[in-house]
């Protein structure tokens, strides 16, 4: 055994005076390596492949950006304040004010007083109520963005899906004309075929070429689309599996303009008692010299003060906040609506896509076979070259044909899950 050792080492020292440094490392490595060592260690890497990225690990890659997620804790912080400025009896703070009085013979005069704007009743639970809706609009507005965001991640998955798809099904019809060219020219060349379907096979070659760079250039758009959203393109295109959908008013959307609608009329309210004249109370305490001099009399002040007139300015707030009420209730109705009709057609579009890939397996297969009895005819001579090149041209648009038809039933699927408000 370690004859063999010093025999390898001796015969990896002649090797290296004419080996480059990075393969004189290599080869010093694998004469260590024994032979199970170096079986491990290949098989160790075949089975290190990353696994397949799936829709929903690229659905959260994306809601790591979400907006409303970054945002959502400093509107908290905001509803919070307002529901704490709706404690208390008063409109804001109280404000401490103070007058001094001094003439000829000094000090004559002190005041000092606290004033503050009474809420009217009932208007500090309507401002917190509104508060408490506030939050329920963050909590559903971001549940509807992240339904929103799997929806675009969806739409960007197939669309890259349909192009890899269909780039592969015209990456091998190119592969295939390129060798009818190439034996068309044989041939012509040998006398056997007509220099027409040479110019033909050149077409049809061309027309390839086109289609493929037509759907690369929608590749790059589609990859650019993905990559904006949820980072690195996957490499394979795992469907999702048609889910169970809530019930409609559990749906994140409608939940969303529901939470807006009740979040506008509990504001309108709210500044339905600000329209109001606001009457603010005063109190304080007055010490002021008497007439001789001699001492300084105290005086307690208790005063009120009403608004002559009425605030048109809290008027028209009131009535915008009413008029987006009305509409904020509105919408809510046509989302529901509109999330009805989306349903239905979600629904159809599996029906329809389901029964359209079937069909393109049976359209593939039968032209598959038709292809084959046409080879054979042309070998024995009964058909011709025109017509062996339509059977190809006719089977490579089957195939790409299928192609499609299997993103767009997954794409379906996607698409049936979305109205459903579930998800990836």
């Amino acid at each position: 055994m370690s004859h063999k050792v010093r025999f390898g080492a001796h015969s990896h020292r002649r090797a290296c005076r004419s080996t480059p440094l990075l393969l004189k490392v290599a080869v010093a490595t694998a004469i260590t390596i024994g032979p199970i060592e170096m079986a491990g260690a290949a098989q160790s890497a075949v089975n290190v492949a990353p696994p397949a990225l799936t829709l929903r690990e690229a659905s959260e890659r994306a809601l790591l950006l979400l907006p409303e997620a970054a945002a959502g804790q400093r509107l908290r912080e905001q509803v919070a304040a307002q529901s704490r400025a709706a404690r208390g009896p008063f409109v804001g703070p109280p404000v401490v004010s103070g007058d001094i009085a001094i003439g000829s013979g000094g000090l004559t005069e002190q005041e000092v007083g606290v004033s503050a704007g009474f809420r009217w009743p009932g208007e500090g639970q309507a401002a917190r109520t509104a508060a408490d809706r506030g939050i329920a609009v963050i909590d559903t507005a971001l549940d509807d963005a992240r339904l929103r965001l799997a929806g675009q991640v969806r739409a960007a998955w197939w669309r890259l899906a349909s192009a890899n798809g269909v780039i592969a099904a015209e990456r091998k019809q190119a592969d295939i004309a390129d060798q009818e060219v190439a034996t068309v020219t044989r041939l012509v060349s040998a006398g056997v075929q007509a220099r027409r379907d040479l110019l033909l096979a050149q077409a049809e070659r061309a027309a390839v070429l086109a289609r493929l760079s037509a759907s690369e250039t929608d590749s790059a758009e589609a990859i650019a689309e993905f990559e904006a959203l949820a980072g690195p393109p996957p490499s394979r295109f795992p469907a999702e599996a048609p889910t169970t959908g809530i019930a409609l008013d559990e749906h994140p959307e409608v939940r969303a303009a529901s939470a807006r609608a009740a979040a506008a009329e509990a504001r309108a309210t709210t500044i339905r008692y600000g329209s109001r004249p606001r009457i603010e109370g005063r109190v304080g305490a007055r010490r002021e010299r008497d007439e001789e001099g001699n001492g300084y009399g105290n005086a307690l002040l208790v005063g009120i003060g009403v608004p002559i007139g009425r605030d048109y300015n809290a008027l028209a707030e009131s009535a915008g906040a009413r008029s987006e009420a009305a509409r904020a209730i509105a919408e809510a109705a046509l989302v529901r609506r509109r999330l009805e009709a989306e349903r239905v057609a979600a629904e159809r579009r599996l029906a329809l896509s389901s029964r359209a890939l079937r069909e393109a397996r049976v359209r593939q297969d039968a032209l598959s076979q038709a292809l084959a009895l046409t080879e054979l005819g042309r070998r024995e001579g009964e058909v011709g070259y025109i017509e062996a090149l339509r059977a190809r041209q006719a089977l490579a648009v089957a195939d790409r044909d299928l192609a499609v038809a299997e993103v767009e039933a997954s794409a379906a699927i996607s698409a049936f899950n979305q109205a459903q408000g579930v998800l990836p």
